[in-house]
């Protein structure tokens, strides 16, 4: 067995009666089961050299006009945040597949956020966002949203931009995946745009940081990497 330390940098979690939020999970869908701590142990043999890992969420329903208009539509990803910081602090409820031991192994977590819904929307769930986190907020290091099934030209509307800028203020990552295998160069071109757009006037030390995951080509499998300006 390998004795150097072990970070798992991209790891999904959620228990069973979250299934029904999951914008992605069918009945039918081999993981709709819970998938929780306990599975996680169970799946990777709880090695004495994992130090712990990198919760990135699990899309979540939500609805990007309900969510401006009211808040609503960010029901499912900010009580997903809930759930993350009774993992973070050691806090479990009955059936939740964790146990207080297993805080420590919560190194971050990278939550759902509305990045196309522009910076002033943003900036309102920020606060619930951090409301939710509590005291596990010093957790939270980035946001994702899924791009990769998007429609062309979604990642350079000025919207998402302006979100991208601000994370960069304030200090989070933004974590985004693509799809190279069936969405081809052209989309690798629109993120590469968009990187340059969101890094365009913007001081070294406020400019976000990329973490690109996900690339799905032929020839790799997923990965993820700090992209810089």
């Amino acid at each position: 067995m390998a004795d150097f330390p072990i970070i798992d940098s991209h790891i999904h979690l959620y228990t069973k009666k979250d299934i029904p939020t999951l914008a992605w999970c069918t009945p039918e869908n081999p993981l709709a089961e819970q998938q929780s701590l306990e599975q996680y142990a169970a799946a990777t043999g709880s090695p004495p050299t994992l130090k712990g890992f990198i919760f990135v969420e699990t899309d979540r329903k939500h609805d990007l006009e309900a969510g401006v208009a009211d808040g609503s539509g960010w029901k499912y990803p900010l009580e997903e945040i809930s759930w993350l910081k009774r993992i973070a602090l050691g806090q479990p409820k009955e059936g939740e597949g964790h146990s207080a031991e297993d805080a420590s192994l919560c190194l971050a977590i990278i939550p759902w956020a509305p990045i196309p819904s522009g910076a002033e929307a943003m900036e309102r769930y920020l606060e619930l966002a951090e409301e939710a986190a509590g005291d596990s907020w010093s957790k939270v290091k980035g946001f994702r949203y899924l791009l990769q099934d998007r429609p062309s030209g979604t990642m350079l509307e000025e919207d998402l931009i302006s979100s991208l800028k601000l994370l960069g203020r304030k200090g989070f990552v933004f974590e985004i995946g693509i799809d190279q295998h069936r969405r081809g160069k052209k989309q690798l071109d629109e993120m590469l745009e968009m990187i340059s757009r969101a890094h365009e006037g913007v001081p070294n030390e406020e400019k976000v940081t990329f973490v690109i995951s996900k690339s799905s080509s032929p020839y790799s499998a997923f990965f993820s990497t700090g992209c810089g300006s």
